[in-house]
């Protein structure tokens, strides 16, 4: 999805009502046309007022869930429904590839009636995951189209920061299309450019974080600009993550800084893997955001971290989807943080949105490389005996609860809260994504551990880099130094919470690695 970007250059009303957290059937739908009812599949509305009304959990500190586009004001907004194409690294592309491109004239990226069966849907969302582009960013600009026409010159800015071709030779990141006027532009990918990643081989796990990322490039720089708008950069990035109704919000620096000034903040290292994790809109760059893991999210009853929204089947994905990539419109309260036309200019079809729904729940977890051998099964029993099903519980190994942080208080009695499921126990984890963003719920929502033999780091804001790491008691002390993210300048700094296993003897741990790694 649209990611605000801060990355290297600097995603049953009934139900919700009487407090649980997974609707007994699918969503409600529209009554079906005659063209629908013949297919198996019947797209419901996608951006409802009575289904968004009960979809967001309170902002901490405000108490009032963020403020939604209307159904009205939504379905007012032109349809854009562009299919696009791979950008290839200059050396891998196909002879008259461009040329053939040209002659394109402008092609949908779903056709609804051509949808017979559910397996045809998915397909047609695996088309719209990997095709959906950032439309505000689109840009025949002859700089951008140059620079992915330069082997030599792309080459130095991916080696520098990122821009690394599969092994087909497309470069992840962007997108060519055949715009409305019939120009060739290029623009950001959206969903897969996060939820995809890069294996060692080349090839592509499809609903994995990340582990690629923009290159510093004059073509990212003007990408990036169409979508700050007009504004100065440093309103622009207070904008993106400012929380006015705190007096100590560390994001009020931004407001006044000049753009040298901004650019020395965004040149501080921070550490971890580029692509795993980034500042996000409504997060921060002071505490970002893992890349979620998209594979068996449809066992999970909660989306983001830290629990933003719920998961009521899929029509809550492809309005999650729509919010991040469409519609934030950055409304908390009475705070407006943005200029509704910097952001509303398009909205996609319900039924591509949908069919993309339909595509990430179908996604679960590879089965792991990791052999359940001897090892691994006295793991297994380790895992029991030390209580880690109690909030990992099999066989999605998460409870689906959520954990208060420190500082925070549930107001039981707010109807809002008794919807919401909140485990007893708690584990001290930092608060700062929790508390002092516009993502902050007060809450973390207790992860799952399938898939984690591939996932790139851990924890909500991707501190730590490998699972021995995770278990190692030194992540306590303020002197450790984060194998993951540490942070704008920082260099050592706790990763508090989550103490389990830590008294664990050496082989111990190793023998309950070994079989996290075969989930």
């Amino acid at each position: 999805m649209r990611k605000m970007i801060v990355i290297s250059i600097v995603g049953l009303v009934a139900c919700a009502l009487t407090g649980c957290t997974r609707p007994a059937s699918p969503p409600q739908s529209r009554n079906p046309s005659a063209n629908e009812s013949a297919q198996t599949v019947i797209v419901p509305k996608i951006w409802e007022d009575k289904e968004l009304a009960t979809w967001a959990v309170p902002v901490a500190g405000l108490g009032v869930p963020p403020s939604f586009l209307s159904e009205k004001e939504y379905y007012a907004l032109p349809v854009d429904n562009l299919r696009t194409y791979p950008v290839y690294h200059p050396n891998f592309e196909p002879p008259g590839y461009r040329d053939w491109l040209k002659k394109q004239r402008p092609q949908p990226l779903i056709t609804p009636e051509k949808l017979k069966t559910e397996a045809d849907w998915i397909e047609a969302g695996r088309r719209v995951f990997e095709e959906l582009d950032t439309a505000i960013s689109r840009t025949d600009d002859p700089i951008v189209i140059n620079y992915f026409s330069d082997a030599e010159v792309i080459d130095k800015y991916r080696d520098e920061h990122g821009d690394v071709p599969d092994k087909n030779g497309v470069i992840l990141e962007y997108r060519w299309v055949v715009d409305t006027d019939g120009k060739l532009k290029i623009s950001l990918a959206s969903c897969a450019s996060c939820h995809t990643k890069m294996m060692p081989d080349g090839s592509l796990l499809r609903g994995a974080s990340s582990n690629f990322d923009l290159a510093f490039s004059p073509a990212a720089d003007i990408l990036l600009a169409k979508l700050r708008g007009a504004v100065s950069k440093g309103e622009d990035f207070y904008n993106q993550f400012g929380v006015p109704w705190r007096e100590d919000d560390i994001h009020a620096r931004f407001k006044g800084m000049s753009d040298d000034e901004l650019k020395a903040f965004q040149d501080q290292k921070s550490g971890g893997v580029v692509g795993s994790y980034f500042a996000r809109f409504n997060g921060s760059p002071f505490f970002t955001t893992r890349m979620a893991d998209l594979n068996g999210v449809k066992d999970r009853h909660y989306l983001d971290a830290t629990g933003t929204h719920l998961n009521r089947g899929p029509a809550d994905i492809a309005r999650y989807c729509t919010l991040v990539e469409f519609t934030d419109i950055g409304v908390f309260g009475s705070h407006h943080m943005v200029n509704p036309t910097d952001v509303l200019h398009v909205r996609p079809p319900d039924e591509a949105m949908y069919a993309m729904a339909l595509y990430i729940y179908s996604l679960k977890p590879p089965p792991s490389p990791y052999p359940f051998n001897a090892k691994a099964q006295r793991g297994k029993k380790i895992f029991e005996s030390e209580g880690c099903i109690e909030c990992h519980t099999p066989p999605a190994y998460t409870n689906n609860k959520l954990v208060a942080v420190p500082g925070f208080e549930p107001n039981l009695d707010d109807p809002q809260t008794k919807r919401l499921d909140i485990s007893t126990r708690r584990v001290g984890t930092d608060p700062g994504l929790a508390l002092r963003t516009r993502k902050g719920t007060g809450y973390y929502k207790i992860p799952s551990l399938r898939g984690v033999w591939y996932r790139i780091v851990f924890e909500h804001s991707g501190s730590i880099g490998s699972l021995e790491d995770w278990f190692d008691p030194k992540r306590l002390r303020d002197d450790y130094e984060p194998s993951g993210w540490r942070g704008p300048g920082v260099k050592t700094r706790a990763v508090p919470g989550h103490p389990f296993g830590h008294d664990l003897t050496d082989e111990d741990k190793a023998a309950l690695i070994a079989f996290l790694r075969t989930l």
